[in-house]
């Protein structure tokens, strides 16, 4: 005796959307490193303009521009910093980006310059000396 089925069982139906859950939940997990990784990386690419606009800077002033003196936060209490920056060093071209997720600011260190730059979730604090040299921070709680 054959029975003829003609459709799928509740249970196959179940399969599937399990395993569709399971794809989209490691599809978002990805997408998500690959967004923060791309910010860190616009983040660094700014602070070398900053770098390089400071070269300019000092060539025409004698000296570098800083936004904080020598106690720099990188915080959301500097965006008008990032203001100043572009103002200063880019002709008020937009360099810093809310987009970007870092808020950035420039602190003196003795007679050069230290470039911080935080992400505005406040686990991860990136700075570049004058040298070109990067550093990394975690500053999460």
């Amino acid at each position: 005796m054959t029975t003829k089925s003609s459709g799928f069982s509740l249970v196959e139906l179940l399969v599937v959307i399990a395993i569709i859950g399971v794809l989209s939940a490691v599809g978002t997990l990805t997408y998500q490193g690959y967004i923060s990784g791309t910010k860190k990386k616009a983040a660094r690419n700014a602070m070398m303009q900053i770098a390089l606009g400071q070269t300019e800077y000092y060539s025409n002033e004698g000296t570098y521009y800083y936004t904080d003196g020598d106690a720099c936060a990188a915080d959301s209490d500097v965006v008008d910093d990032n203001d100043g920056i572009e103002e200063e060093l880019f002709n008020k071209g937009d360099v810093i980006t809310y987009e970007m997720g870092y808020t950035m600011c420039i602190a003196e260190v003795g007679t050069s310059y230290l470039v911080v730059a935080e992400n505005t979730s406040n686990t991860l604090r990136i700075t570049l000396d004058a040298n070109g040299s990067f550093t990394e921070t975690d500053i999460s709680d």
